[in-house]
């Protein structure tokens, strides 16, 4: 668990800064307020049961257990963590601990010589076997480990089940069936695909993600992402297209002009409803989605998930794009960096305690390594399956907001609204997309991507 908002959310609150919500500053150097032997914690959070709970679970408990330094957190405003971030960092004084949003930007860190590499630990501590496969390889730069995930997402298929037996639906796995899914609920007057970017613009690159690794598969985005075949490729140009087509078909959001005014909240009542079939979106869903379902809604509706089926042949379905929604680094300055590893270890490593902060916050888990047997008994059962798949399964693939540079990220949602509204080509998109993730490939400010790993 991180004290982190969800991505989406944070951004909204900070106005689009860059940095995570939570920090851990100097231990005995000096410059905090905790003494020597103390680690001092800064911390934002998206509610006060968030801190409650975080200060209680991974302060209180730490301290509890720990035989060198201890922690004392100072809880801090959203809106100003990040540039109190970046002004500690950049003083030499600052975080033991830097959190940032994901690898793309812990990249920025390492460029500026701030953080210090944490090989050693993660084989002293053993990461390589607490943390899934794909965690260590996100975040080495040059071969070096500079930063873990602190949390991890994907995206999936939301729908109602009474709707879907209502019209004798059932997940799509190929795209055959979305597309049939889509022509049946448009014919009896049911948004196919509840979507909008009214309340937060790069939600169009949600479509964009997983459009691209059902179509073209994680092998292909991988190459993409990591410059070994160009964004004009004919299978991302194919996949753009596709969307682009499903769009003019008023699929998505019930038209484009639609798409640009509905909102997250209004798209969440109508799939309670029955008045949409399903949304696309990441697995931060599970913590916005209950207020529309059940008594808490005055209704009897119930939703559920699926796996993101396949667009392309020789592309198999259940794809699962990996979102990292933030990282942590040791700064290269840290007085006592063995400390702030073992806290560091603490945070993100313990399956169990992980899982504990997810059924009690929502809050995404770190990608730790997790059975079965790990999971609270009181955990919603669908965050218990999509967490456990996300564990056991192999067949990961990539997000844009997660694994490209700031500037082609930015392309990526701001060209496509001009793609879907007939401005842009899907080819002319792609071309300037290219160009831009070169400029970035060629300056070293393009993050770790790590490669995919089969079925």
């Amino acid at each position: 668990m991180s004290a982190h908002l969800s991505r989406r959310r944070f951004l909204q609150v900070t106005g689009g800064s860059a940095l995570g919500a939570m920090f851990v500053s100097s231990c005995g150097s000096g410059s905090g307020t905790a003494g020597d032997d103390q680690i001092e914690f800064w911390g934002a959070f998206p509610t006060e049961d968030v801190e409650r709970y975080f200060q209680q679970s991974f302060v209180d408990a730490y301290n509890e257990t720990t035989s060198g330094a201890t922690v004392e957190m100072s809880v801090k405003q959203i809106e100003t963590i990040d540039r109190l971030t970046q002004t500690a960092v950049a003083s030499g004084s600052g975080p033991d601990i830097i959190a940032t949003f994901g690898p793309a930007q812990a990249v920025a860190y390492v460029g500026n010589g701030n953080l210090l590499s944490m090989d050693e630990y993660a084989d002293s501590f053993g990461w390589s076997q607490s943390l899934q496969p794909w965690a260590l390889d996100a975040g080495r730069v040059e071969g070096a480990l500079y930063s873990v995930p602190a949390n991890h997402e994907t995206m999936a298929v939301f729908y109602n089940p009474a709707t879907f037996s209502a019209n004798g639906w059932t997940p799509p796995t190929t795209r055959a069936e979305f597309e049939a899914i889509c022509q049946d609920a448009a014919d009896k007057g049911i948004m196919p695909v509840g979507a909008g970017n009214a309340e937060w613009k790069p939600a169009t690159e949600w479509h964009v993600t997983w459009m691209l690794n059902t179509f073209a598969g994680p092998q292909a985005v991988y190459e993409v992402f990591t410059g070994e075949r160009p964004w004009t490729d004919a299978v991302v140009v194919d996949a753009v297209t596709l969307l682009k087509g499903w769009f003019d078909d008023g699929w998505f959001g019930g038209s484009t002009d639609r798409y640009f005014t509905n909102n997250f909240t209004d798209l969440y009542a109508m799939l309670a409803a029955g008045e949409v079939a399903m949304i696309v979106s990441g697995s931060w869903t599970f913590s916005e989605i209950g207020p529309y379902f059940g008594e808490a809604a005055g209704n009897d509706a119930e939703w559920d998930w699926a796996p993101l089926p396949s667009t392309n042949t020789g592309v198999p379905a259940g794809v699962l794009p990996l979102s990292v929604g933030g990282a942590y680094s040791i700064n290269k300055d840290c007085a006592d960096p063995d400390a702030a590893a073992d806290y560091l270890n603490f945070l993100v490593t313990n399956p169990q305690r992980q899982l504990e902060a997810l059924a009690a916050t929502g809050l995404p888990p770190a990608p730790v390594v997790a059975a079965e047997s790990d999971f609270p008994a009181d955990i919603d059962e669908r965050m218990k399956r999509l967490y456990l798949l996300l564990s056991e399964s192999g067949y990961v693939g990539y997000t844009t907001w997660t694994f490209l540079p700031a500037k082609t990220d930015t392309y990526v949602y701001e060209e496509m609204d001009k793609v879907l509204v007939g401005q842009v080509s899907p080819e002319d998109f792609c071309a300037g997309l290219d160009a831009v993730f070169q400029e970035e490939l060629a300056t070293g400010q393009t993050p770790p991507v790590p490669a995919p790993t089969g079925t």
